[in-house]
């Protein structure tokens, strides 16, 4: 549940560093049911909503699947909601928002430390708000609609005008610009939520309300060690087994050494040259590569270019990428360097 942003014309393991920098958006799927207690008095909803997930990825070798693990998502999310406390549960991880600690934590199912974000840590600008009275019909509920942009993502919300949360519950959170629609809507319950990232979109429709009695226990974190999210270490990009140094052996012992000689002209007065061939290539889950291509076709003699494919298409499998402990197909460049004069 961590927000991300692309970066036009960086490549993409750049691109997600700095996706990855952002805070959550668990806040975009906070709300409450508010009714009427028949004596005038509000009645703040204690239960749980559950939301179908649907993405769609705008980056062409990236799956919807893919994006769903980046996003740390699964196809529905469950809110649980008491007193201003929050948990929302997805097949990738479990997110705890507590109003009290004035944190959210997150716990990945297959990491085993509990992530936290300190609910002043998103630093992200609010470009706009744009406010809609137009009327919905979302599960029998009729809904207006507010978009907030940012800098990095744009959040439109359906919600509605009979169902609320205590906004005073979110004053503090700013993740996910939670302190800023619970003042523009009163703590309207979000009954679709659609999220535009320049690399995605995700829309999370709302097809289930419970009331019940909520336990404590259900925002108790786990019992595990608590990391500050930020500079934990939790995306791991392919990588050749062994490291530089083994691939750079697994080079030397399948590339032809005599095609730099027979292409690669020495300038006068110079001793060696050479010429780098950069690869780009996706690793799937299981660490096969495919997809290989040269990416600067105009700096490589093309018969050095099509070395450098053979080799890569006889590389072992790698070690694939990981997202908070699940493996993703991920695209990647690698060069393979031909020297002449050596």
């Amino acid at each position: 549940m961590i927000n991300k942003i692309f970066v036009d014309k960086l490549p993409r393991w750049v691109v997600v560093v700095v996706m990855l920098s952002m805070a959550p958006p668990a806040a975009a799927q906070r709300g409450g049911v508010r009714g009427g207690t028949g004596d005038g008095t509000q009645d703040f909803f204690q239960g749980s909503c559950v939301y179908r997930v649907a993405v769609k990825s705008k980056v062409e070798d990236m799956s919807d699947k893919d994006i769903h693990k980046v996003l740390g998502i699964g196809d529905l999310l469950t809110v649980t909601i008491k007193n201003g406390n929050y948990k929302l549960s997805t097949e990738f991880a479990d997110t705890y928002i507590l109003k009290d600690d004035r944190k959210e934590y997150i716990k990945f199912r297959k990491i085993d430390t509990v992530f936290y974000l300190d609910f002043d840590s998103d630093t992200d600008r609010v470009t706009g708000v744009v406010r809609s009275n137009s009327i919905f019909t979302i599960g029998g509920y009729a809904c207006k609609g507010i978009t907030i942009e940012t800098s990095k993502v744009a959040r439109e919300y359906r919600y509605s005008t009979t169902i609320h949360t205590n906004p005073e519950d979110d004053r503090y959170d700013m993740l996910g610009q939670a302190e800023l629609y619970a003042t523009e809507k009163g703590g309207g319950l979000k009954l679709w939520i659609r999220t535009d990232y320049p690399y995605a979109v995700e829309v999370d429709s709302c097809i289930r309300l419970e009331r019940r009695r909520v336990s404590d226990a259900v925002f108790r974190l786990p019992d595990l060690p608590i990391s500050a999210l930020f500079g934990a270490r939790r995306i791991f990009f392919p990588r050749f087994p062994g490291g530089d140094s083994a691939w750079k052996a697994f080079v030397g012992s399948v590339v032809n050494p005599r095609l730099a000689g027979r292409y690669i002209k020495i300038p006068k007065g110079e001793k060696e040259a050479w010429q780098t061939a950069i690869l780009e290539f996706a690793v799937a889950e299981d660490g096969t590569v495919s997809g290989v291509r040269v990416v600067n076709p105009n700096e490589v003699d093309p018969r050095l270019a099509e070395e450098a494919i053979r080799v890569m298409k006889m590389s072992p499998r790698w070690v694939p990428a990981t997202f908070y402990g699940e493996t993703v197909k991920w695209t990647c460049q690698q060069g393979i360097e031909f020297d002449a004069g050596r």
